[in-house]
């Protein structure tokens, strides 16, 4: 699980920093997890994800929270 949760959480980042979606693909692709279709609500969905990810430093989530809003999300997951 370790490995799991570390894998994502740097996917995430690159995500974030860069912009490119190659390391969350190959995760998704290694691990089985679907993603949905459109690009948009793929990305928003990441940004938010983070928010909630323990070992993703506060600057990074900053960085996703701000990059959700300029996609018109709310950067949290209702009801959490």
């Amino acid at each position: 699980m370790d490995k799991f949760v570390k894998e994502r959480d740097n996917a995430f980042i690159d995500f974030v920093e860069s912009g490119s979606m190659k390391k969350v693909d190959a995760y998704c692709k290694k691990y089985g997890v679907q993603m949905p279709k459109d690009l948009k609500v793929k990305q928003a969905g990441i940004y938010k994800a983070v928010q909630y990810c323990t070992n993703i430093p506060s600057e990074i989530k900053e960085k996703a929270m701000i990059k959700c809003l300029e996609l018109g999300f709310n950067p949290f997951i209702k009801g959490l």
